[in-house]
């Protein structure tokens, strides 16, 4: 937005532009942290070539020559560098260009600082920004006017969602494209195919990105905090974008992906578009006839429209049928019976295949008369096409033995599909009446191909995902079992919350205890992240059985920890305690130093919950005991860090600036960023009680620029809170807010209850605004009333008791 405005073009042409000067070796591109933004931005810099064009353009440029009339009628001559001398108000070169007209006269009777601001503001904006990078070429199409007339006419008649529903093959990705050009130049337009090896994540990022690229990064800036949107801010953040801007949001095959994360952000961006009062639309095309979105809200207003797609009306099947010369009447009428005016089975007609038998079904015909007619060295290689799931280079093609000369035909036939010059798919209706075919010792060997392939080629968290499917089909539970167990956490943290789906194919029943309870483990783990809490809890306590009884204390005490918190989340702050008692007891039995101080310091937090300040001062102590004895007290670092803040909360100064200075002096010029980040907020906190606001703020800045390279989603809230903490003490209100409201918004995105009700009350302490500080306390009351903590909802009444009398 900002480098549109500089050079007053539109900000769709600017990624362009910056391409062109950087392919030109005239300006570079760096990440740079940006100030109030959590994620580096990037930044563009001229080289020295660059930087002696730019001296020469504008040498040569201001000496071209203008001529002004100005407002009292007079005019005047002068330059490009110098005619703002003689201008009634400020004008930067390029809008004296802007208004400028081909023979060099500038007309300012009419223009004032405000209008050109504001016509600035419209050419910026006027381009539209499209992303319809996964949209397949239309080769052919006809037919279908009705079809896509009635779409276009409830698109225009106002902000809506429309579910279109076909079978296989009957044309949704056409129409897709056709709907695209229908709307091309009078929307921003997003197109997105869907993948049902893909979570969520991939979806939202699509949208985020083409949302960044109209100009508000918003969504992005959210998506980069949290591995998990919560749909109802998701919703919210997306329709909020595209407020004021007409859009268009495409999403095929939506049948493909199960997550509910997606499907929930879908429904509720429906319902939310009711009240939009701009031209967005939402187009789903499925599979399924399902009603995945509400057809009205709760008002009885009708907030999505279902329109099925049928076979090709006879007047299109017939122009789809060019291969035929002399076509009569009764031919015609049989084909088209015979395909019910499918698209692609008239394609494959049209292609060669029989129209002579009538069968009672698509998958009789297309099974008898053309698979059966293929050679054998055909079938194997679409087979090979088929149990791939996404589209496959030829080089692993080759690897299975096969005779890729067999491609050629294929593609001529439409049973196979060339992404570009060496990618290669089938389309789905194709993959379904293969991979139908095969038996099941066919579709093993198949797939242990695949591994193979991905056995070499798995450096990519995707294509880890693709390896790991593909052993669960050849029920290769080892390799599967040992991948989900080592790269299970890393898959997760990227994002990948597939694993899940993963996860429930796994056969438990066959597997050891320990590795089972372990996979129950990374399920419960999983779940309590995307906020099923009561799922969560049934899967652990599967793990806990399971690691009971293969005698796996170390799991069984992690296990434990995780129960606590998700007994936490779910309001039971006694049944948390006693589960970390129990942990407590495993970890030291194990000599699990990291264990037992990661336990003990949770049970000084939940103690301290219950305003038990002797017993939390005792459970710290036990913390303190173990880093003196430690052998490797680097490796509890942690700890220390969160023993130094529970510290300065509990006003033991002395015994916090001691840990603080520990934990900074360990970790600095280590390799964990984030852990440095973690000790220099707390000992930034520490020096903004001291009242030396100089080495707080350099404490600060420091663990901002950590905060901005991303990590830990609860890592990421404890130093958002920090932050704001040593910015309220320093008496710097707006920053503390800002502060404390972009942890709120990560909080909020990962269902972390807690830090949700402890950022109410904290804004609800810093905010200026009487009525809004009064809005976030009351939330505080509700969260923590629900969440069972009195102590703390005590604490929130105090603060709304202040608030009321204006103290």
């Amino acid at each position: 937005m900002g480098i549109a405005n500089a050079v007053a073009i539109a900000r769709s042409n600017v990624p362009r532009a910056i391409a062109s000067l950087k392919d030109s070796g005239l300006l570079v591109e760096r990440q740079a942290h940006v100030s109030g933004v959590a994620r580096k931005r990037k930044a563009y810099f001229l080289t020295d070539s660059g930087i002696t064009t730019a001296e020469e353009t504008w040498h040569r440029l201001r000496e071209h020559p203008v001529h002004c009339l100005l407002e009292d009628g007079s005019s005047k001559r002068s330059e490009l560098g110098s005619v703002h001398e003689i201008l009634p108000f400020p004008m930067r070169p390029v809008d004296v260009i802007r208004y400028m007209d081909d023979n060099g006269v500038l007309d300012v009777r009419g223009l004032s600082p405000d209008l050109v601001d504001r016509d600035l503001s419209k050419h910026v904006e006027k381009q539209l920004v499209t992303s319809l990078a996964d949209l397949p070429r239309v080769r052919q199409f006809y037919g279908r006017e009705r079809e896509l007339d009635h779409v276009v006419s409830l698109l225009d008649a106002r902000a809506t969602t429309l579910l279109v529903p076909g079978i296989a093959g009957i044309g949704k990705t056409t129409v897709a494209g056709k709907l695209v050009e229908r709307f091309t130049h009078r929307r921003n337009m997003l197109y997105h195919r869907c993948q049902d090896w893909e979570s969520a994540r991939a979806c939202l990022e699509s949208i985020a990105e083409w949302l960044a690229n109209m100009g508000d990064a918003s969504f992005a800036d959210y998506l980069a905090a949290t591995p998990v949107a919560q749909p109802s801010d998701a919703a919210q953040l997306i329709v909020d974008a595209l407020s004021g801007t007409p859009s268009l949001v495409i999403l095929d095959d939506y049948h493909k992906v199960s997550d509910a994360t997606l499907h929930q952000t879908i429904q509720a961006m429906a319902l939310n578009l009711i009240e939009a009062e701009d031209l967005v639309g939402l187009v789903l095309f499925s599979r399924s006839f399902k009603p995945v979105v509400a057809a009205k809200d709760a008002e009885g207003r009708i907030s999505s429209f279902v329109l099925p797609l049928d076979g090709l009306e006879p007047d299109a099947t017939r122009q789809l049928l060019s291969s035929f010369e002399d076509l009569s009447d009764e031919q015609w009428l049989h084909i088209h019976g015979l395909s019910r005016g499918h698209p692609l089975v008239l394609e494959l007609i049209n292609r060669g295949a029989s129209a002579g038998a009538y069968h009672e079904s698509l998958e009789t015909y297309v099974s008898v008369e053309i698979f059966s007619k293929l050679t054998a060295e055909e079938k194997r290689v679409l087979a090979a096409l088929s149990v791939f799931r996404e589209s496959v280079s030829i080089d692993a093609l080759g690897q299975q033995d096969l005779d890729l000369d067999v491609l050629d035909s294929l593609v001529d036939q439409g049973l196979a599909r060339q992404a570009d010059s060496s990618m290669f798919d089938v389309h789905d209706l194709i993959r379904e009446f293969l991979l139908r075919s095969l038996d099941q010792q066919q579709r093993q060997d198949l797939h242990r191909r695949c591994i193979a392939w991905y056995a070499d080629h798995h450096a990519t968290a995707e294509q880890l995902v693709e390896y790991i499917h593909h052993l669960l089909e050849c029920d290769e539970l080892e390799d599967a079992v040992h991948l989900l167990n080592n790269e299970g956490r890393g898959l997760v943290s990227k994002g990948h919350m597939e694993v899940l789906t993963l996860l429930e194919r796994v056969p438990f029943a066959d597997l050891e205890r320990s590795e089972a309870a372990r996979l129950h483990q990374l399920s419960g783990e999983v779940l309590a992240l995307q906020g099923r809490l009561e799922e969560a809890h049934e899967a652990l306590a599967a793990a806990l059985d399971g690691a009971m009884d293969a005698g796996d204390r170390r799991t069984a005490s992690e296990v434990r920890s995780t129960l606590a918190d998700v007994a936490l989340k779910q309001g039971h702050p006694d049944e948390a305690l006693s589960l970390h008692r129990e942990a407590l007891e495993g970890f030291i039995a194990l000599e699990d130093e990291q264990g037992a101080t990661r336990t003990y310091n949770n049970m000084g937090y939940l103690l301290r919950r219950k305003n038990d300040q002797k017993a939390a001062l005792e459970a710290y102590a036990q913390v303190e005991t173990i880093l003196s004895t430690s052998g490797t007290p680097d490796a509890l670092v942690g700890s220390r860090i969160s023993l130094a803040r529970a510290f300065l909360d509990l006003g033991e100064i002395d015994r916090a600036r001691d840990h603080a200075i520990t934990a900074f002096e360990s970790t600095d010029g280590g390799d964990e960023a984030m852990l440095h980040a973690r000790a220099q907020a707390v000992l930034g906190r520490y020096y903004a009680k001291m009242k030396d606001t100089e080495l707080a703020l350099h404490h600060y800045s420091s663990a901002v620029e950590a905060l901005s390279q991303g990590g830990d989603v609860l890592a990421t809230v404890e130093i958002s809170i920090l932050l704001g903490e040593v910015h309220e003490d320093g008496g710097r209100v707006e920053e503390a807010t800002e502060q404390y409201r972009q942890a709120l918004v990560i909080a909020e995105a990962n269902d972390l209850r807690m830090q949700i009700g402890e950022l109410l009350s904290k804004l609800g302490g810093v905010t200026p605004d009487k009525q809004r500080r009064m809005e976030y306390l009351q939330r505080a009351l509700t969260v923590f009333r629900e969440l069972g903590a009195k102590s703390r909802m005590r604490d929130v009444q105090a603060q709304v008791h202040a608030a009321v009398m204006n103290r």
